[in-house]
């Protein structure tokens, strides 16, 4: 009882506080609103008949037990695209994966550090980083580098974080409790993933909340945001 007469007093407190906020600190978001895909039917139909690159593709934790269920996204990806590359960055998880499978069409490369290689210098019309931004230490580099890739192979790239706006996670967080991958470093709002995507050099083209499986969760409490990207044109 006492997490929701905190919460009830948080929102009173808010609605005082909004009228007399610096309007610059505002960022509505209620286009958005109607806004909600399924993600993996989302990705599963972007991907359809285009060449794929599809980076954190293991799922690294999961890994054996996706492959047996036939979960994994990157197997149904295949079954969409007309070419799918996978980039992880998990040498013994590969191993495990290619040994399961028998797929060899992918590689090891860190795009926070390394140079890209040869392999992803063919082209690919779409490049996916789902549930990757979140992970790692240096996000605007990160985004930055994958500018570098899709201007160079002409793609469009297709982003999905967590939304921090999370209603399970905000639920758990009044009971003192954070709900989070322990390997997750942000979380992310419409507002800040824009402004990070367009410090990088690209735009955004089509932005969206997203659930796992489910449209019930009304507004921005929805699980996760994508945003699909594309290079600004140069002159």
């Amino acid at each position: 009882m006492y997490p929701l007469i905190r919460f009830l007093r948080g929102y009173l407190s808010y609605r005082r506080l909004l009228k007399t906020t610096d309007p610059v600190l505002l960022h509505p978001f209620n286009q958005m609103e109607e806004s909600c895909v399924e993600r993996e039917a989302y990705l599963l139909s972007l991907a359809s008949g285009k060449r794929v690159l599809h980076f954190g593709f293991l799922d690294s934790i999961f890994l054996e037990q996706k492959i047996s269920n036939a979960t994994l996204l990157h197997l149904k990806l295949k079954e969409q695209a007309t070419a799918l590359y996978g980039v992880d960055i998990n040498g013994e998880v590969l191993a495990k994966y290619r040994l399961l499978t028998g797929d060899f069409n992918n590689c090891l490369f860190d795009i926070a550090e390394d140079e890209i290689p040869s392999e992803l210098q063919q082209e690919f019309d779409l490049i996916l980083f789902p549930e990757v931004l979140e992970h790692v230490p240096n996000p605007g580099l990160v985004l930055t580098n994958l500018c570098i890739l899709c201007q160079r192979n002409n793609a469009r790239l297709c982003l999905t974080v967590p939304n921090s706006f999370d209603m399970y996670a905000f639920m758990t967080a009044m009971h003192g409790v954070e709900l989070v991958h322990p390997e997750h470093c942000y979380y992310f709002t419409p507002y800040t993933l824009s402004r990070l995507i367009q410090m990088a050099d690209l735009k955004v083209v089509e932005l969206s909340f997203y659930n796992f499986g489910s449209s019930l969760a009304p507004g921005l409490t929805k699980a996760g945001i994508i945003a699909l990207c594309e290079p600004f044109e140069t002159a």
